[in-house]
Parts: C-alpha cells; structure tokens; sequence
C-alpha cells in the first residue's frame, strides 16, 4: 500500500529525532547546522538548504544525542555562510542531461518539462511494476520538490506503486523544481508525475528508466528571496546553441529575456566541445524568476547535451 511524507511550507521540524535530521543532512549541502541553547536546557538546531529549513530540538540531559552532538557538531555550528563560500547551502548546483532528437529549443533536461498554469492535486506512477515499494527492485520511494502558485518551496515524498498510479497529498502542486528518487535503486521503467489524478492528463515531468533524476537544469526564485546567477556551461556531442534566460517582471507583466548564450559550432558529429562561464559578483535576479538553460541544436540528428547552472539564494 502506498503511502506518503509530505512536508508543506518552509521549515520542516524533526521535533527531537536528532538521528533522522542528522541523516537529512548527510544528503543535503547544509553541511552543519546553525546552533543555540534555550534557556540552557535544550538546544534548538537549525539547518537550511535550498530556502529549506530542518529543525531539532535535543535536550541536556546528559544523554547520547547531547554528547554527540556536543563532540561531533557543535564545535562547527557558528562557522560563517558567505556568498561564494563552497560550503555555503544556500549555493544551489542544477544539472540537466538531454539527448535530443530535433532540432527545437527546448529545455536541458531528461525527459520533456511541462510548466503547469494553475496548482492541483497530482499523481506519480511508473511503467514498470519494479518500481514499488516494498518489494521492489527499482526505485521505491520519490521526491516531489515544488512551488504552489505562490512561490512558495514545498516537498512531498510518494512511495511508489508500480504501474498504480498514486495520487498527492498535496493540492498546490505546479512549479516542480526537482524530481527524484529517494528510495531503492534506479528506476527500472520511466517514473512520472502526471497532471491529474489517478496517473492520467500531461506527463509534467518525468524520471527516465535506468536513471535516478529528472535532471531538470532550472530553477524558480521563491517569493521574498533574490538569487545570483554565479555560473553555467554545457558539453555537448554535436553542434548546439545554448541559451542561459531568466525573466524580468513589467509590472503584471513576466518577459523572457536571454541572460547569455554560447554557440557551439563546427563540431565532427559524435565528438566532445564545452564551454564553462562565471559572472564575477554574480547576475541578480529577483523573487519568482524562472531560470534555465535551453538548447537549440544545429541539427535533427542525435545530439547528447548536458549542462550545469549554479545560483546563490537567500532572503530577499
């Protein structure tokens, strides 16, 4: 029987299960956690990534969480988050796998991504009955990271169900920053989110068999944030323009804009060329942007691209 984890909003809290928010961490860039005592009797820990907050509470009592967490964590708490900083979580790293078939603008990504224009309740299921949990010898469990019509930056976790579809908990799902597994192994067939309940209406994005992500190159700015585009680049197997766009707000108005482009050219069909750019100080960019990198390739024949886009994000 499927079931489901969903956490709504910003700030997620482990109450005192400091063993689980400590696994969190180690599959995060939140490296440590920012720390203090309340009122000296217990602590209260904080840890952010990606505009996702994680807390916990361990009370001093003497006991093994307070004495690992005095040893192995506390020294490193207070340590400063700089923009730049390699350490820094809010530093955000996207990377987009695409081999493409036509010669379209379309995004660096897995499998084709279709925007949403409204938030609903939505569902996941796979082609493959491998792809289950329990049981299962794919993947078993995924994570649906997303922004309702708010921008606000939520997850919810859906075990899988094989080729059954399963529905969200969730009602406000439409921006989908990120969709991976989180459970099990690669998938055996081609996992997806779909538009409607009950696996029917648009595939909105999916996760190709064999593979553990959607590999989606973009991101979306979430409301009172700003971010900083730092850098982005691109390999690819044969001729391609690539295309780095963001969008600037007119009012009521959302326009696309080209931040920068790369075209890569002149190429033997099957070989290797990249490029690699970083803006110094980085390129600003505002609250309920959407940033991506796009390619054109210069031919309808196979042609593999990957590509990778770094943005710093925090608080507006």
């Amino acid at each position: 029987m499927a079931t489901h984890n969903i956490q709504s909003g910003a700030v997620i809290d482990f109450g005192a299960d400091w063993t689980n928010f400590k696994l969190w961490i180690n599959g995060t860039n939140s490296y440590l956690p920012y720390t203090w005592a309340e009122d000296n009797v217990a602590y209260f820990i904080v840890a952010v990534d990606q505009s996702v907050y994680r807390t916990v509470g361990i009370n001093k009592d003497g006991g093994a969480d307070q004495t690992d967490f005095e040893t192995n964590w506390k020294p490193f708490g207070a340590r400063p988050i700089l923009q730049g900083n390699f350490t820094d979580p809010r530093i955000i790293h996207r990377f987009g796998n695409l081999t493409a078939s036509s010669a379209s603008e379309v995004l660096v990504s897995a499998r084709t991504y279709n925007e949403q224009a409204s938030q609903a309740q939505r569902s996941v299921k796979s082609t493959n009955v491998n792809d289950v949990n329990p049981g299962g010898s794919g993947a078993k469990e995924v994570r649906i990271t997303y922004l309702d019509s708010n921008y606000v930056l939520k997850t919810e976790d859906v075990l899988l169900n094989g080729t059954t579809a399963v529905n969200t908990v969730a009602t406000d799902i439409r921006f989908i920053e990120s969709f991976k597994v989180i459970k099990g192994a690669a998938a055996v067939g081609s996992v997806e989110l779909w538009s409607n309940t009950g696996g029917t209406g648009t595939a909105i994005v999916g996760i190709g068999a064999a593979t553990e992500d959607a590999f989606l190159c973009h991101h979306y700015v979430a409301a009172g944030n700003r971010a900083y585009i730092l850098g982005w680049g691109a390999t690819v197997s044969d001729d391609a323009a690539m295309k780095l766009k963001s969008q600037i707000r007119y009012g009521a108005n959302l326009m696309d804009v080209n931040v920068d482009l790369d075209n890569i050219s002149g190429i033997t069909a099957g070989s290797r060329s990249s490029f690699a750019r970083a803006f110094i100080g980085g390129m600003l960019v505002g609250e309920k942007t959407y940033i991506r990198i796009t390619a054109v390739p210069g031919q309808v024949t196979t042609t593999i691209i990957r590509s990778v886009l770094d943005i710093w994000e925090d608080k507006g």
